[in-house]
């Protein structure tokens, strides 16, 4: 199996060093599409005109992508085939995709077509090691990670990619921007274009611009009404739940948020107890980092009993609404008057 980080692959393919089959996995879109960009640049225009085929396998039979790969070029030295959603390398069952045989791929991998390049997108949080096609494609296939950033890698990469443009980002701001976008170096890059319009005279992005601009998750959302509910403080828990009802934000949707980020934290903290730190936490959960890095200063001032109780009675909630036991709206605003 051979690994290539992106500079590598972009690196090679500039110099001609082609492989025919490829794995890209993780799902950093902007990550994805310079991949696609750089592999689309080994062709001219012409050729891509005449050689280039993208295919999604939620809506295409492997048997017409086998076919294009096999095909020889027409005027052009080689043909290049992107594929998408190959779910199959997954555990994950789609509904109404096309019912696939992986066999086809696993043969057409093991003996591939010398001028054509294949390039699979795999934009999934984990593969399915157990199978085949996945085992011959980590065999025979050169990868590619175009996984989320983590750390200081994606900091030092924001404030490089400001200071190119000629901008500067407090520290606190950069801290909140990761937090809103969930470390998403995607969103990250969609939010940067109005933060700098905005600080277009000063160069200078501050904490309270990003504040302003970026918008919070509906689960960010969530996380501040549990904060409220665990600071014990009822008026402002009732005046951000309001503000869900006013959004016609169903009740049923805010206990499904607050029983994971309830659980999670019930997790962080008997981690930390044990010694853990946030990078180890993150990796035996296997979640994002800055989801977990929250939680863990969070969790630090909080009693785990009393966070094991809330969750004993939310869990015990969600069964009374669904089963009908209560008006929905009135049991949650029972359940903030009890442990606010």
């Amino acid at each position: 199996m051979t690994w290539l980080k992106i500079a590598e692959l972009k690196n090679n393919l500039k110099q001609g060093n082609l492989s025919n089959v490829y794995l890209i996995t993780g799902k950093e879109r902007v990550f994805i599409k310079e991949i696609q960009m750089a592999f689309k640049d080994i062709m001219s225009s012409e050729e891509r005109d005449m050689n280039f085929s993208s295919f999604d396998l939620e809506e295409v039979a492997l048997a017409d992508v086998i076919n294009e790969a096999i095909s020889a070029p027409f005027f052009g030295e080689r043909r290049l085939v992107f594929v998408e959603h190959p779910y199959f390398l997954t555990g994950e069952k789609v509904k109404n995709a096309v019912e696939q045989n992986p066999d086809l791929l696993l043969k057409y991998i093991q003996n591939p077509t010398p001028s054509t390049i294949m390039v699979i997108f795999a934009s999934y949080d984990k593969l399915d090691s157990r199978k085949k096609i996945v085992k011959q494609l980590k065999k025979s296939a050169v990868t590619v990670n175009a996984g989320q950033m983590e750390g200081p890698i994606l900091t030092r990469t924001i404030n490089n990619d400001l200071k190119n443009d000629g901008y500067q980002i407090e520290p606190a701001a950069l801290d909140l921007l990761v937090n809103k976008t969930k470390g998403n170096y995607s969103l990250i890059i969609n939010q940067l274009d109005k933060l700098k319009m905005y600080a277009l005279q000063s160069k200078k992005i501050n904490q309270a611009a990003v504040s302003e601009l970026v918008p919070q998750s509906l689960e960010d959302n969530v996380f501040d009404l549990m904060t409220e509910i665990l600071n014990k403080n009822i008026y402002k828990a009732e005046e951000l739940y309001n503000q869900f009802l006013l959004q016609k934000i169903d009740p049923i949707l805010l206990v499904a948020i607050i029983i994971s980020q309830l659980r999670l934290l019930i997790q962080v903290k008997i981690m930390s107890e044990r010694g853990l730190s946030e990078s180890s936490i993150a990796k035996n959960l296997r979640l994002n980092p800055y989801r977990v890095k929250y939680s863990y200063r969070q969790a630090r001032t909080l009693d785990r009993k009393r966070l094991q109780v809330m969750y004993g009675d939310i869990v015990n909630l969600d069964y009374q609404i669904k089963s009908g036991q209560g008006d929905k709206e009135l049991l949650f605003d029972l359940f903030i008057a009890k442990f606010a």
